[in-house]
């Protein structure tokens, strides 16, 4: 059964150029869907949670650090705290805070401005599974003149789903990926 709220008739129209049946399309469409939302979160909120819980633990893990260095002053509090678990290795949790602060500090620089790329990476794994599925063969062919059913459908979702900026080269390559997980 066709869904009723259907996706453009472009992307119907590359669907049943490789197989002309509903429930081919249907899962098409569904893939499409899928990739818009992955989309969304790589390209706007995704990045920013990401950032955002690098900057919590950078955080976080600064002020552990001052408490543990506190706890090293005989007679304090957090001394006693310490104490009272068992006496961890104080040295080597701090260093290990200070390591993973840096870290977090680092590849938050590294999101700036990047997309996170889940999305076409979610729709070739579908893709590749929708062809399984169907019995089709998955080629990833792309050529300057011509390109599989496989990487000009992957094309067509991404277009569809809000990223017109998929070349038939790097849908190869998502493709290629896939068989790799």
């Amino acid at each position: 059964m066709m869904n009723r709220r259907r996706r453009s008739k472009t992307l119907e129209k590359a669907a049943r150029a490789v197989r002309d049946t509903d429930e081919f399309v249907e899962h098409v469409f569904n893939i499409a869907r899928g990739f818009a939302a992955h989309h969304e979160l790589d390209a706007g909120a995704g990045v920013r949670g990401v950032r955002q819980a690098l900057r919590a633990f950078d955080k976080h893990a600064g002020a552990l650090a001052q408490w543990l260095k506190q706890s090293s002053r005989a007679g304090s509090a957090e001394h006693q705290a310490l104490a009272t678990l068992g006496g961890p290795q104080t040295a080597a949790i701090s260093d290990w805070l200070q390591r993973h602060a840096r870290a977090a500090s680092t590849a938050e620089g590294k999101l700036a401005g990047t997309k996170l790329r889940q999305a076409p990476r979610f729709a070739a794994r579908a893709l590749r599974a929708t062809f399984e599925h169907h019995k089709l063969k998955v080629s990833q062919q792309a050529t300057a003149k011509k390109q599989s059913d496989a990487v000009q459908l992957l094309c067509a979702i991404a277009r569809d789903g809000g990223d017109p900026t998929v070349t038939p080269a790097q849908a190869r390559e998502w493709l290629i990926e896939s068989t790799r997980e």
